[in-house]
């Protein structure tokens, strides 16, 4: 070809466009690839710090408060269970530390917390891959991820079912011949009816509410306690037969009154299987006084449990979880898709004041003063008893007031960062 004509060619131009453009789409070949594979495992990285933050405050929430060793080693355990881009996060003892709940918290300051550190970088040897960028020689990038999770303790919550049930006392009389309270005993403090109606049996049982007494305060008086009720517990699992009660009937473990839930609803036999069927929104804790239904309710108490337990009939309470002392099993809690967090059968009822009630019972007078909540797994219906077994109650507290942990029967997890 001749010079002139070599200078004037445009042969070989595409080439030269397409090299250029072969830049320019690596670029962004490297940002979407790369770029995507650093924001996917960022997700991943955080859903797994959130699942071990809620792993290690449900141990210190349902277990035990003071053992940091057992919620480490749950947070540890739920982390490594959740990969990044196909590999198991980098997170040490030391990444799990217990701070105090940060600001804007519920229970911001207090000990309640714990936080959780993991890792995918090239700090800690387990850097996520590049594809693209290795062609400018960048060839690791990585990820971190921190969330904080917080048990909240409360004593009042929504939901409750409308069995109010006596609280413990300290059996004097020992009616039944054992020593100490039994299921079989009766709360026998004030002569009920005669010349002396109304005044102190000698000896008398005796029961204190939760609050003041000898200038301290006592978060649980001598009834049931969370800690009673939870796991480990002498109360946790115990098996309880809830039978209706009457104004004539001396007060016994699981001797009931049928009450109204929702005063603005009002009393009746709809109202009351529908609260025991469904979740009412009215906040129910100590303080709350609660109105007797009238009549026995035996229908609408079949009708309302059996609606309940079509809710989730594969649940129950299975004695040999947790080292043997019981906890609920199978039902929309096992199921590995489209279950629950919580059985609707696991419910929370009203305990009252067995003094109260009796001294008021004494002088005419029938009041049902809430003083904590419990929570109640019913297994089912045995002749027109309700029978089921005392556990604490999961679920989001609604009191406007903090309570001590050994106080609160309303438990709730929640991540706060």
């Amino acid at each position: 070809m001749r010079p002139d004509r070599l200078v004037t060619s445009e042969r070989g131009a595409v080439l030269v466009q397409v090299a250029i453009a072969l830049v320019g789409l690596m670029a962004l070949s490297a940002f979407v690839i790369d770029y995507g594979v650093l924001w996917a495992s960022r997700r991943q990285a955080q859903n797994a710090a959130d699942a071990a933050a809620m792993a290690g405050a449900i141990s210190m929430g349902f277990v035990d408060m003071n053992d940091q060793a057992l919620a480490r080693q749950a947070a540890i355990d739920v982390a490594r269970e959740n990969n990044v881009w196909g590999q198991d996060p980098n997170i040490t003892a030391a990444d799990v530390t217990f701070p105090a709940c940060p600001p804007g918290s519920p229970g911001a300051g207090s000990n309640a917390c714990i936080q959780v550190d993991l890792f995918r970088n090239q700090q800690r040897a387990n850097p996520l891959p590049t594809f693209f960028g290795r062609l400018t020689n960048v060839t690791a990038q990585g990820v971190r991820a921190t969330a904080t999770a917080e048990v909240l303790y409360g004593d009042s919550t929504d939901c409750v079912k409308p069995f109010a049930i006596a609280d413990k006392w300290i059996e004097n009389r020992n009616d039944q011949g054992a020593p100490g309270w039994t299921e079989e005993d009766t709360f026998e403090r004030y002569v009920p009816n005669g010349s002396n109606a109304g005044q102190l049996y000698s000896p008398a049982d005796y029961y204190e509410a939760p609050g003041q007494a000898g200038g301290t305060y006592q978060p649980n008086g001598t009834g049931f306690t969370r800690d009673s009720t939870g796991l480990g517990g002498s109360d946790h699992g115990r098996r309880i037969v809830l039978k209706a009660g009457n104004p004539n009937q001396a007060i016994a473990p699981g001797w009931y009154h049928p009450v109204v839930i929702n005063p603005t609803e009002g009393p009746g036999g709809a109202n009351y299987r529908d609260n025991i069927a469904t979740c009412d929104p009215t906040v129910i804790g100590p303080g709350t006084v609660l109105d007797v239904e009238p009549g026995n309710m035996i229908g609408p108490t079949n009708q309302g449990i059996r609606d309940l337990i079509a809710q989730d009939p594969g649940a129950r309470w299975d004695t040999s979880l947790n080292g043997g002392q019981g906890g609920v099993a199978g039902g929309c809690m096992a199921m590995a898709t489209g279950g629950c967090a919580l059985s609707p059968r696991l419910v929370a009822i009203p305990v009252f004041n067995p003094d109260a009630y009796d001294a008021g019972r004494a002088s005419g007078r029938i009041t049902i003063e809430v003083v904590k909540i419990l929570g109640f797994f019913i297994e089912g219906m045995q002749g027109q008893d309700v029978i089921g077994y005392l556990t604490t109650y999961p679920s989001a507290p609604r009191s406007g007031t903090s309570t001590t942990p050994g106080a609160a029967f309303v438990i709730s997890i929640a991540l706060v960062r």
